[in-house]
């Protein structure tokens, strides 16, 4: 990597889909807690610090990593989106550097995919990225909008899109590369306007 990076990993989420009472990025896969695969993708990177922020059974997550070197807890006592969840962590985080945004839910993320995406996020001179793909049945996926110059205009979650918007298939990932100060400065000026009434990242 030409530059360091932080990284801030999303866990707090319930995981109601699952059906379990095991908090959901602690379910085995592989024999490993499925966080345990984001979190071995950013150390192998070489993260300057990491951030997991935590919420529902956050005790019984932060038990089984807190023998995890330079990982810092930051708490999410209400689940009110992932943009609220992002703020959790401002206080554990620098004011000013590139920090890269994942999922804890994300077990066949790779080193090198999160390489490639921040490499390019550098070369590009954004202040903000986020990492697309393309699926071919893009059902649940919040969808990427771009414009005439092929920049992202929007983001629009599943819940929120309009017929048109659903036959999107370029789809977010959830994974982001920002400019620390940007980041923040953005948030402070997102509302709950939206379907589920959360503080959306996107």
């Amino acid at each position: 990597m030409s530059s360091a990076f932080h990284a801030i990993i999303l866990a707090a989420g319930q995981g109601t889909r699952m059906k379990s009472s095991l908090p959901k990025v602690l379910h085995p896969v592989l024999g490993r807690p499925m966080l345990a695969y984001p979190l071995g993708a950013v150390r192998e990177l070489g993260a300057s610090s990491v951030v997991l922020v935590i919420g529902h059974q956050a005790e019984r997550v932060e038990a089984v990593f807190a023998g995890e070197p330079d990982l810092r807890f930051a708490l999410q006592a209400e689940q009110k989106g992932t943009g609220h969840a992002v703020l959790c962590a401002r206080e554990k985080l620098p004011g000013e550097g590139t920090v890269l945004i994942l999922t804890g839910d994300t077990p066949l993320v790779r080193a090198e995919v999160l390489r490639d995406f921040i490499l390019s996020h550098e070369a590009s001179g954004a202040r903000i990225s986020v990492l697309a793909a393309d699926y071919p049945n893009p059902h649940g996926y919040g969808r990427v909008l771009v414009d005439d110059r092929g920049e992202v205009s929007a983001i629009v979650e599943e819940k929120d899109a309009t017929a048109g918007q659903k036959r999107i298939t370029l789809c977010n990932t959830g994974l982001y590369a920002c400019d620390i100060a940007t980041l923040f400065k953005l948030l402070d000026q997102v509302k709950p306007d939206n379907a589920q009434g959360e503080y959306y990242l996107t």
